[in-house]
């Protein structure tokens, strides 16, 4: 039970509509097999006997960057804090957080089916 755990594991770390081998064993199963598995494709195309079932996938990561600490200039200025009606201003300055780095990615899976049966299957995108 231990290494059908195990194997199970390793298998999501790659999703089944980007493994080959997943996908090669697809080959001559029917649109309602494949439907039954991925669910209602994104897209459906037919044409010269062709039909084509496109699935789509969009991944978007947030990574936060370092803060980083910047430098100003400080200096003498009019400020009600003071008793006197002046304030100063320190050499250092704080640019605040910067924004997250966000990355999308999308990988589009599609199926060609002829009469039915799946023929063959292609990925495009930067995050196959």
């Amino acid at each position: 039970m231990a290494a059908m755990m195990g194997g199970g594991l390793s298998a999501c770390s790659i999703p089944p509509l980007q493994n080959p081998k997943v996908l090669n064993s697809l080959v001559g199963d029917t649109a309602l097999q494949i439907v039954d598995r991925f669910g209602v494709p994104t897209g459906v195309f037919q044409t010269q006997g062709h039909e084509f079932l496109a699935y789509n996938q969009t991944d978007t990561t947030f990574t936060d960057p370092d803060p980083g600490w910047g430098w100003g200039w400080g200096g003498w200025g009019w400020g009600w804090d003071s008793p006197w009606g002046w304030g100063w201003g320190g050499p250092w300055g704080y640019a605040g957080p910067p924004a997250p780095i966000v990355t999308t990615t999308s990988c589009q899976t599609t199926f060609e089916l002829v009469n039915d049966r799946v023929m063959g299957w292609k990925m495009r995108g930067d995050g196959c």
